[in-house]
């Protein structure tokens, strides 16, 4: 058997999202709905109820890990899934470029994202490689848009520092400090970290192509904000549960980096990008082809958290739709249902007036030859709450592959 787990990032909503829909009710599913009328459906808390998650967190819990065991901060994730080479020890960030105005007190947040950059990160990256820190190695890495990660690796580096994104526009940029007074790991890492973020400015301010990003009015990508500093997680690989081999298919390096460290392969095909223009009919093919290879794809899709994060309704009902259309289309025609498991949900919910992850549950949903199939025919979160799953929390990949007879026996 075969088995395929689909996540939609922020795929959930409220009611306000659009006259008292949530965006996926509100959209036009056919091929979702046929699917839960063939499965069984329910609402899935990612983490717990309550409980606000992050993607990274929430992934972890998805994928039957505790996040309150094994979680160590967000930047081991994006440095492996951007391709970084970490090792136990090296401390890991995420890393944005973003845009700051020098004032007399230090320097001002003027935005997170440096106006959601879509090119010459690989220019900037390369001037970055003129940072000296002593005793500290370090590499940096764009990724998508405004994303990177940085590694710093040395002899008895700790992760306990605070960050230095205000997470504010118009606050100063604060300073590293360690969270742990007198530990001399984190009072190194923390001291990197401002060197990183001055040195950063001084290369990055009048760099060639951030002069051409001011003569077109968008913002300079100047500085380097650093946060999610952590260390390499012990994680048990799903191969090392459950015997078999799988698949991580996914535009965004966090969603790739939590795959790779649950002992999955990375798969890349052209088009993938992470963003609401990604190619959902290169992914579809993607993860049908890697079925011959694997036993099970994970496959993560991140536009509809984008649309949800910017509040455009409108954006994410049609992402839906063209998830709904343009990836479940082939799925439908491309898998063999006598001997594949498929589940989708999302990693938690995303609503358009709040623009941010909320403690909602989201829908789930599993079909194929050995699920227990339910009265519900149609894909919303209001529908899934009638759905034979009821309510339940993580661990959607386990029971996933329950279905393929693949999990281990607890007890005698």
């Amino acid at each position: 058997m075969k088995a395929i787990l689909v996540i939609a990032d922020g795929m959930g909503g409220r009611p306000s999202d659009i006259d008292g829909k949530t965006c996926l009710e509100a959209a036009r599913t056919p091929n979702l709905d046929t699917l839960a009328g063939r499965g069984a459906t329910g609402l899935v808390d990612p983490i717990g109820p309550g409980i606000r998650p992050g993607s990274d967190t929430a992934h972890l819990s998805l994928l039957g890990y505790d996040p309150y065991k094994v979680y160590t901060g967000r930047g081991v994730f994006e440095c492996l899934g951007i391709g970084m080479d970490v090792h136990h020890g090296d401390v890991c960030f995420r890393a944005n470029f973003a845009t700051v105005e020098k004032v007399d007190g230090g320097l001002r947040l003027l935005d997170r994202r440096a106006g959601r950059i879509a090119s010459g990160q690989d220019e900037l990256a390369a001037a970055l490689t003129d940072i000296q820190l002593e005793g500290i190695r370090f590499e940096f890495r764009a990724s998508t848009q405004h994303r990177g990660a940085l590694l710093l690796r040395g002899d008895d580096l700790s992760a306990r520092i605070t960050e230095n994104d205000p997470h504010k526009v118009g606050a100063m940029l604060p300073d590293s400090v360690p969270i742990d007074a007198g530990d001399a790991g984190s009072a190194l890492v923390a001291a990197a970290v401002n060197d990183i973020a001055r040195a950063s400015f001084a290369l990055l301010n009048d760099h060639p192509i951030n002069s051409k990003r001011r003569q077109e009015g968008k913002h300079p990508a100047n500085i380097i904000l650093l946060r999610g500093a952590s260390t390499l997680p012990h994680l048990p690989s799903v191969k090392e549960t459950f015997g078999v081999r799988g698949a991580v298919i996914a535009g965004g390096a966090l969603y790739r980096g939590v795959g790779l460290a649950c002992g999955m392969d990375a798969l890349y095909a052209p088009g993938i990008t992470g963003g609401l223009d990604t190619d959902l009919g290169v992914k579809a093919r993607t993860a049908i082809d890697a079925l011959d290879r694997y036993d099970y794809v994970f496959v993560h899709i991140k536009g509809t958290d984008n649309a949800g994060h910017d509040k455009d309704a409108v954006a994410k009902r049609e992402f839906i739709e063209r998830i709904d259309r343009e990836f479940f289309g082939p799925i439908m025609e491309g898998l063999d249902w006598k001997s594949t498991h498929l589940a989708f949900t999302g990693d938690h919910t995303t609503p358009i007036d709040y623009g941010d992850h909320t403690a909602e549950p989201v829908p789930v949903l599993f079909v194929g030859p050995n699920v227990r199939s339910d009265t519900t025919t149609s894909f919303g979160e209001r529908e899934a709450a009638t759905g034979g799953l009821c309510r339940f929390s993580g661990s959607i990949l386990p029971m996933l592959l329950n279905y393929n007879n693949w999990a281990p026996k607890f007890g005698s």
